[in-house]
């Protein structure tokens, strides 16, 4: 049996969400889960923010390209 994030060709694929703002929900459960998190938690906090504001996160990355 394929994995669910293999394509018809064998190649891996991302997993699709539905729309990134169905993130938000678990993003505020961290926070109120973790309201001391210390590293290496806030790495995750990190990602599950970028996962739940892709908009955002390209373009901090737009802006560090025009500055560099």
């Amino acid at each position: 049996m394929k994995s669910p994030l293999t394509s018809q060709t064998g190649t891996p694929t991302a997993p699709e969400f539905l729309h990134p703002a169905d993130l938000a929900p678990l993003l505020t459960a961290w926070d109120q889960t973790h309201p001391t998190a210390t590293a290496p938690d806030l790495d995750w906090r990190h990602l599950l923010d970028e996962m739940a504001h892709p908009g955002t996160t390209q373009a901090f990355h737009h802006l560090a390209e025009a500055a560099a």
